[in-house]
């Protein structure tokens, strides 16, 4: 009798303690966790985001932060390991900027704020492997409006070149 006793009164524990923790998953605040992001841009990206527009926005339309995934594609890999890790490592980038020609919404130029953190090597070379030309600047070169706009003008001119 005392064993039915004992295991009646787990099963109750048990429904007790499953009743109570499926309320507490099922709490709106933990379904959706999210909240805007305020402000979207920092005051260097959204300073340079101006600039560009001002200066390029007859010619060419200005993307921020674009999904590197969204641009660029893996090629075919004989490895599924290898692809995914590929696959993966673009997801997680992005390009600060991107200027992409009106008629065709071709990708022309990635301008890139420098980050510490950030994967600089890996940017540089997957643009160089794809041919779009990359501009980097410093965040605090955003200000020097000539120097943005002859280093994109000069990345643009020799990409333009290269393709002839």
């Amino acid at each position: 009798m005392s064993w039915l006793a004992l295991t009646l009164v787990a099963f109750v524990c048990f429904v007790l303690v499953f009743f109570i923790k499926n309320r507490q998953l099922n709490h709106p605040a933990l379904q959706y966790p999210y909240r805007l992001k305020v402000p979207l841009f920092a005051s260097a990206e959204r300073e340079l985001l101006e600039h560009l527009q001002g200066t390029f926005g007859e010619r060419y339309l200005v993307l921020p932060k674009v999904s590197v995934a969204d641009v660029i594609e893996v090629t075919a890999i004989p490895r599924r390991a290898y692809w995914y890790q590929a696959s993966n490592r673009i997801a997680a980038a992005r390009f600060d900027f991107l200027l992409c020609a009106k008629t065709d919404l071709q990708p022309v130029c990635v301008i890139n704020l420098d980050e510490p953190e950030a994967e600089q090597d890996f940017m540089d070379r997957l643009c160089e492997t794809v041919g779009l030309p990359q501009v980097r600047l410093a965040p605090d070169k955003v200000h020097a409006y000539t120097l943005v706009r002859e280093a994109v003008e000069a990345a643009i001119g020799q990409s333009t070149t290269g393709r002839e």
